[in-house]
């Protein structure tokens, strides 16, 4: 490990100011920053095609008519799509990278960007919350890096700056935390008196990387495009003019039963289950397709989390705390503890049953580059950590499902709960059986009564028995669930405000809903007492009323 000497503040102005004589005008970033802007602009194409399935009908519709009206095969028309996007996305790289300046002073840091509209972003250095450094294999090699600039308030990081040298790099975020030390890698900056709390090694990543969420959003993705490429083509051929399309519909389907019959024969052969006399035992192929579908993108997700989680670090150094992760980019986060407005904790089945947690420390209502984010850490790391912020806050309670005291909801919640998920499908069967005399709308009622309602009434009893909320003189933390848990905990002092709402029933019932608004969250206690609702809100009121006046 690389040692490092602490910076002293007129070495560190001196050192800035020699820079500040390359860095004084309007300069284009680095050649290399062309990868950063492809890659952001290619990360926006994935994330908009993947977080949203409808997006892939059109690029399905093209290819779809590219291949039915030219000679061209599947395999070639997708390769075709997806060149093209990939061109088009260069092109608008290229023109984001030559519309690109930056300018660095002695009191702020302005960049210029955009390509049909350029914005300029000043931002002077006394509003700097946080400087973050992100280091690709490409960016190591080369002695440069990304950094981010984070401000009180910003919805995300309100400066990016990419390709600079590591050492204007180094001395920038010097110069805002001005306890910030120099060194050759992101791994090693570690001060004399650091502190490492937590080390991912690699038993811990597996079992992280198995708790990993996500698998079953990717596989109705996954479904999703499927059902909708089965759409597009029916919808796009139409057998009865065509017998080309006739032909190819039919090609399509034998190649599907075609599978299904080998599969079916694979099962038999190996099993010695005559799986192939009985539609039943049919079913099984289809059955483990999907399973394998699952598993090969369970395994995509966990083998993407073990990438960008390797070797995770959870530092600490007087009153801050700093992750640093990555395989091939090392990527490293700081936050202040006195900054810290948030902390959410989340944990699924998978990490109740491994003694593992999810937690997130927001500073601002900014983005992932701006939260300490540690993902399925053992139970041990939590307590340090939200010790560490409660006590900064003067609190004693604790981020814990099990052993806090937290104080139940009102039986009235579950109620609304319950009603509100049966009251729609009930008029639905009703208002169908006044109206139609159908003679399936026996089992519909009786699927109805016998499937929905008590699905429905689990659900609701689970919600309501794992809700609640505790609070003491200096935080609040409320708690809610299904299958896992979810606690939000979050400082007093740092409340933006705080409101008591009361719908219909709950005027009829005599129950308030508390809204206690931060940056970063809102934590929400419904069904509470109203004298309640009032002597908490009253309290908080307070607490932002004597803080706002101390900054007079």
């Amino acid at each position: 490990m690389v040692a490092e000497q602490p910076i002293e503040p007129s070495r560190l102005q001196d050192e800035f100011d020699t820079l500040l004589s390359d860095y004084s005008t309007w300069r284009m970033a680095s050649p290399f920053a062309l990868l950063f802007f492809f890659g952001s602009r290619l990360a926006m194409v994935s994330k908009a095609l993947f977080q949203q399935v409808t997006n892939f009908v059109p690029i399905v519709g093209v290819t779809s008519l590219a291949v039915i009206n030219t000679e061209l095969t599947w395999y070639q028309g997708i390769l075709i799509v997806v060149a093209l996007i990939l061109i088009i996305v260069f092109i608008v790289a290229v023109l984001a990278y030559r519309r690109f300046r930056f300018r660095i002073t002695n009191e702020s840091i302005a960049v210029k960007s955009g390509i049909l509209r350029i914005t300029q972003t000043d931002v002077r250095w006394e509003r700097v919350r946080a400087v973050n450094l992100e280091r690709g294999p490409i960016e190591r090699a080369l002695g440069l890096a990304q950094i981010s600039l984070d401000t009180a308030g910003s919805a995300a990081a309100e400066v990016q700056v990419p390709a600079i040298k590591l050492q204007l790099a180094e001395l920038i975020r010097a110069k805002v935390s001005m306890e910030t030390t120099v060194s050759d890698t992101i791994g090693d900056e570690v001060s004399n008196n650091g502190q490492q709390m937590y080390r991912m090694d690699l038993i811990p990543l597996v079992k992280a990387s198995f708790c990993t969420q996500g698998t079953l959003a990717m596989m109705a993705a996954a479904l999703g495009a499927f059902f909708w490429l089965g759409a597009t083509l029916y919808n796009m051929l139409d057998p009865d003019e065509n017998s080309d399309n006739e032909a190819f519909l039919h090609q399509a389907f034998n190649v599907a039963e075609q599978y299904y019959l080998t599969f079916a024969d694979k099962i038999e052969q190996i099993t010695s289950i005559p799986i192939t006399q009985s539609w039943l035992g049919m079913t099984i192929p289809g059955i483990l397709t999907v399973f394998m579908l699952i598993t090969v993108l369970f395994l995509a997700r966990a083998l993407y989390f073990s990438v960008t989680n390797y070797d995770l670090q959870l530092l600490r150094r007087n009153n801050a705390l700093s992750t640093v992760r990555g395989l091939f980019t090392k990527k490293r986060t700081n936050v202040k503890l006195e900054r810290v407005q948030s902390v959410s904790l989340k944990m699924n089945v998978r990490e109740i049953g491994l003694k593992l947690c999810r937690l997130t420390a927001k500073q601002s209502m900014s983005g992932k580059e701006h939260m300490l984010s540690l993902p399925s850490v053992p139970t041990s790391v939590r307590d340090e950590i939200v010790e560490l912020a409660a006590l900064e806050a003067g609190s004693q309670l604790r981020l814990d499902p099990k052993t806090q005291s937290f104080q139940p909801i009102s039986i009235v919640y579950f109620w609304q709960m319950f009603i509100g998920l049966i009251i729609v499908p009930f008029l639905v069967v009703l208002i169908t059986s006044l109206f139609s005399d159908f003679s399936w709308l026996q089992w519909v009622w009786l699927g109805f009564l016998c499937g929905w309602v008590p699905i429905c009434a689990t659900v609701s009893l689970v919600r309501w028995r794992k809700a609640g909320y505790v609070v003491d003189l200096y935080s609040m933390i409320s708690k809610s669930g299904l299958l896992g848990y979810t606690l939000d905990m979050g400082k007093f002092k740092k409340v933006q405000r705080v409101r008591i709402e009361q719908s219909f029933i709950q005027r009829f019932t005599g129950k308030s809903t508390l809204t206690v608004s931060y940056a970063t969250t809102n934590i929400v206690v419904p069904f509470l007492a109203r004298a309640r609702a009032i002597q908490l809100h009253d309290y908080i009121s307070h607490v932002i009323t004597v803080r706002n006046s101390e900054w007079h």
